[in-house]
């Protein structure tokens, strides 16, 4: 009989010898320059990957499992957190010399439109943007994730079918019309506190012009403001509120399949839906920049682009089968139509216009 002890000693030299020779077995990707050999190489005597974001673990997890069998002998720790907290938290700490995010991503567009050049960000070049959108890569440094679409959410329970809206003036429509039903029991991400709803709203409102800002004004004081989808949708589903406008797919569609996720539905827009850009960098100047680079790359391959799908996000790539995953870029392009996608994109004039546009938008919130 084998001593506990050396039994012990034994799996932990066979687990080691493992992870070796996968590590060892990493080959640089088809289609890739030779030398990435060296970013490869260079990785191993790196720390690991701390990414900054606002999603989810429920997104991430497919993701990283894929990353990790490729690359075992990366550690990669994920925080979530809200879309301008990733940028004021890194911030905060870059040049203190304390552990910081080597890669953020958020839907904070204004923050990218702010970095936009203005080299804070690593200039990497992937490989495969070749086979991406050219709004995948819009700036120096800056780098589109995904591209996800922003929902009506609705309790299914509560609302009938002729009851639930099937786009933002739709919902203004049946919400002046049913003040019992609707009022206080409406939300969206919250314009004057949350970047992501600043960016979402923004967006909206400039293609929606006049018409969009009076069917806000219509609605505005029945509408609660929140700064997170998953508190939104979990308020939903208790019946807190009965419906929520702009909410990121991201969180409602993993969320379909808990438990308790037959009580929501949702609707794409009838009348405009809101393709957030979810942004990306790499710090520069970061402790693990081959890690980085590694991971950035594995995201936007055929296969990390399949599992971000998988995940809840969209992807981006027009060679993901979507089948494999529950919607595509183009998939929602071809169920909506080109002309009713509204492009969240990395504008300047969301630093440019912020202060007017929040001033205004609380005077609709109060029905002004």
């Amino acid at each position: 009989m084998k001593h506990p002890i050396a039994a012990g000693l034994l799996a932990i030299a066979l687990a080691a010898t493992t992870t070796t020779v996968l590590a060892q077995e990493a080959k640089v990707p088809a289609g890739y320059p030779a030398d990435y050999a060296a970013v490869i190489e260079g990785s191993r005597a790196e720390g690991g990957l701390v990414v900054y974001s606002n999603m989810a673990d429920t997104n991430w997890q497919p993701l990283l499992q894929g990353f990790r069998a490729l690359y075992p002998w990366i550690k990669v720790e994920t925080l979530d957190l809200g879309s301008g907290t990733v940028h004021s938290r890194w911030e905060a700490e870059a040049g203190s010399g304390s552990r910081t995010a080597d890669i953020l991503i958020s839907g904070a567009n204004d923050r990218w439109a702010a970095y936009a050049g203005d080299g804070r960000m690593m200039d990497y070049q992937s490989p495969e943007l070749a086979a991406l959108p050219d709004f995948a890569h819009p700036a120096p440094g800056v780098y589109t994730l995904s591209a996800d679409p922003l929902v009506i959410t609705y309790n299914a329970a509560l609302l009938t079918d002729d009851q639930r809206p099937t786009g933002f003036a739709s919902l203004a429509a049946k919400a002046a019309a049913d003040h019992g039903t609707f009022d206080g029991k409406i939300t969206t991400y919250d314009a004057a506190r949350n970047s992501f709803g600043l960016a979402a709203w923004w967006s909206f409102l400039n293609a929606k012009g006049a018409d969009g800002w009076a069917e806000l004004a219509k609605i505005g004081p029945m509408i609660r403001g929140e700064v997170s989808g998953g508190a939104m949708n979990e308020k939903i589903a208790t019946g807190e509120y009965v419906v929520g406008v702009a909410v990121s797919g991201i969180t409602i569609f993993p969320r379909l399949d808990q438990p308790g996720g037959e009580l929501l539905g949702f609707a794409f827009p009838d009348d405009g839906t809101i393709m957030m850009l979810r942004g990306m960098g790499i710090p520069k100047g970061t402790a693990n920049p081959n890690s980085a680079k590694l991971f950035v790359d594995y995201a936007f391959s055929h296969a990390g682009q399949t599992l971000i799908g998988k995940g809840g996000l969209t992807p981006l790539r027009d060679d993901v089968d979507e089948a494999e995953v529950r919607y595509t870029y183009q998939g929602i392009e071809k169920t909506v139509g080109k002309d009713k996608m509204i492009i969240a994109g990395f504008d300047k004039g969301l630093i440019a216009e912020a202060a007017p546009f929040v001033e205004k938008w609380k005077a609709a919130m109060a029905g002004q």
